[in-house]
């Protein structure tokens, strides 16, 4: 008998303790769902703020919680929670739920286009007529609050850090061959050097609407690439763009024009000034277009060199193309054609030359936060004259370029990035055959 005691003793202590842990486990949605029906959103957002951490994820969870979150001014954290339902809720119901509240969601936060989107693909579902009645309201208010929305300043600062084994995409080689001269060493700046690096970008954009379909927009882009070891292939870069923008809910065309600086270890290098003209089109089933023609000047500073002007070109860049949204992938084609006119004829000839290249990249959205993201592109580039150094020869190259990398949206304005790239340029002059590898890792913040 003692020896009965002594085993139904640890057993009543396990079971206690297991019915104690499906306690703790039992989901709270039915209690939220109950508490959001009856009004009581505060309740029930306070409710499912306890057990994030725990049932995040669960769609039956997310949707109560969204719900609530969206009834009590916390529209950021609808929308993150909205979003999973709406993509991987295996209840079409459910989903097609989510998606009404979601684009109330984008409402709030003033993501106009998203939330009219939204509440298209809801609409087009024929849900019932109530529902109907609602979203036509919804509509009526995007119309007019597009109408009246007034001029908007935005910027970000994203910084990276990393390592380049090449950092002035230059040859690895020592000893050239030349057809006048014979055999000749290169200075070690002229080859192949590795470094770490740092490399920081503010952005700023000011959009000013003029009507719904009609507006000004103003860009300014500054660019330090720093590297640790050396400072002869520091960059210093600064853009601005001012482009009118107009069309509809199909069809976007934007006209700019855009001057840029290139300062290369502190000092002068490089200036541009150009126009542009893009057109964009939203197709059905995710599908996308777009084309673009850009002419820009670019001339060289001859301040350290009287020879950097023999480099100056007038440029004509002609880009198409193609994206497909497909579930949670993204997959973007571009083919781009540029001529590069060298505005010394006699001298500078060879520096003229054209390049056609074909870019792809996919992104795969893995969950609202984690983007993986592949990039790849090839290029041809034709010189149009004979080289000086390496006359009877026109300089033709073949380049190829891989990235692979990760983003991850940490909440609304937070973004981690890491990526790592490969590039191979081989040429029918040996000068200009190189190879590099570059990895870096760092975030972008939107203010």
């Amino acid at each position: 008998m003692k020896n009965f005691r002594l085993l139904v003793v640890p057993a009543l202590a396990l079971g206690m303790q297991w019915h104690a842990m499906a306690a703790e486990n039992v989901s709270p949605t039915d209690e939220m769902n109950n508490l959001n029906t009856a009004g009581q959103f505060q309740q029930a957002f306070d409710l499912g703020t306890e057990n994030l951490e725990d049932w995040e994820g669960d769609p039956e969870f997310d949707f109560a919680y969204g719900l609530a979150a969206l009834e009590t001014g916390n529209a950021n954290e609808s929308v993150f929670a909205l979003e999973r339902v709406a993509a991987t809720s295996p209840d079409g119901l459910l989903r097609e739920r989510a998606r009404l509240e979601l684009a109330r969601a984008y409402f709030v936060t003033n993501n106009l286009t998203a939330a009219e989107n939204l509440f298209n693909v809801v609409l087009a579902n024929n849900p019932p007529a109530n529902v109907q009645q609602n979203i036509e309201a919804f509509l009526q208010l995007i119309e007019a609050r597009r109408d009246q929305q007034s001029a908007t300043f935005n910027w970000s600062v994203s910084s990276v850090i990393g390592a380049d084994d090449n950092i002035n995409s230059a040859t690895s080689n020592s000893l050239i061959d030349t057809p006048l001269i014979g055999q000749i060493e290169l200075d070690p700046a002229g080859q192949e050097t590795d470094d770490e690096f740092s490399n920081t970008t503010l952005t700023m954009n000011y959009n000013y609407p003029i009507t719904r379909d009609r507006s000004i927009d103003v860009n300014l882009n500054l660019v330090h690439l720093d590297n640790l070891s050396t400072n002869q292939f520091d960059i210093d870069n600064i853009r601005g763009d001012v482009a009118y923008t107009w069309g509809n809910d199909v069809h976007r065309f934007r006209h700019g024009v855009n001057v840029g600086q290139v300062n290369l270890d502190g000092d002068g290098f490089q200036d541009s000034v150009g126009i542009n003209s893009s057109w964009q089109r939203v197709g059905a089933n995710g599908w996308y277009q777009s084309a673009s023609i850009a002419y820009t000047q670019i001339s060289f500073d001859d301040g350290n060199n009287p020879t950097n002007s023999l480099r100056d070109v007038d440029q004509i860049l002609l880009t198409g193309g193609l994206t497909k949204i497909q579930g949670a992938y993204t997959h973007s084609l571009n083919l781009y054609h540029a001529d590069e006119d060298a505005d010394n004829k006699d001298r500078g000839a060879h520096n003229g030359r054209s390049f056609t290249g074909l870019a792809y990249s996919l992104l795969y959205r893995l969950n609202p936060q984690h983007t993986p993201f592949l990039r790849a592109s090839v290029q041809d580039v034709e010189h149009d004259s004979e080289h000086p150094v390496f006359f009877n020869t026109i300089r033709s190259d073949d380049n190829r370029s891989l990235t692979v990398g990760w983003f991850w949206q940490y909440n609304r304005r937070f973004m981690l990035t890491a990526e790592a790239s490969y590039t191979d340029n081989s040429s029918n002059i040996e000068l200009f055959d190189f190879s590099r590898s570059k990895y870096q890792v760092g975030f972008r913040y939107q203010f």
